[in-house]
């Protein structure tokens, strides 16, 4: 009977019919609170979110409490400051043209200050990041191993 329709067509025209059914409806009994969302006065509120915000926020709670987590935070704001401190080192001692033994000094007492980097999982990067950077100052260049040695002989 309908076979010039195809299945194709058909979902398209429900779809239409739907899309315009639930659109009146929408602004026939929903208006004001559609109005305040467009706005901005209001958020969309959804039953299941608040389940789901309750979830995250006990995470996040029972995270902050956990010692071993709060621990990689604080290492990792100390070893962005570190990294930062040890970048404007190595500028500030070219600029002073200082001498390999004092360039070497200077890094000692930097590490010095940061016994928590030394145990932890970045002192490989923050290695390879100061022989990276020593490398473009010639007065300067350190091997790896002579900056991985720096840390073995900090107090």
């Amino acid at each position: 009977m309908f076979t010039n329709i195809s299945w194709g067509n058909y979902c398209t025209a429900i779809g239409v019919l739907l899309l315009g059914w639930y659109t009146f409806l929408g602004f026939r009994f929903y208006y004001k609170e559609l109005k305040q969302i467009v706005s901005g006065e209001r958020d969309l509120n959804f039953p299941n979110m608040r389940s789901i915000k309750k979830k995250q926020s006990c995470i996040e709670s029972h995270s902050d409490s956990s010692p071993l987590f709060s621990e990689s935070f604080g290492v990792s704001k100390v070893i962005d400051e570190l990294t930062s401190i040890l970048l404007n080192a190595i500028i500030e001692s070219k600029e002073r043209n200082l001498s390999k033994e004092e360039f070497q000094m200077y890094l000692k007492l930097i590490l010095n200050d940061y016994p928590d980097a030394k145990d932890s999982i970045f002192r490989s990067t923050i290695n390879t990041l100061m022989v990276s950077e020593c490398e473009k100052h010639p007065q300067l260049i350190l091997t790896y191993a002579e900056v991985d040695g720096l840390w073995d002989e900090t107090i």
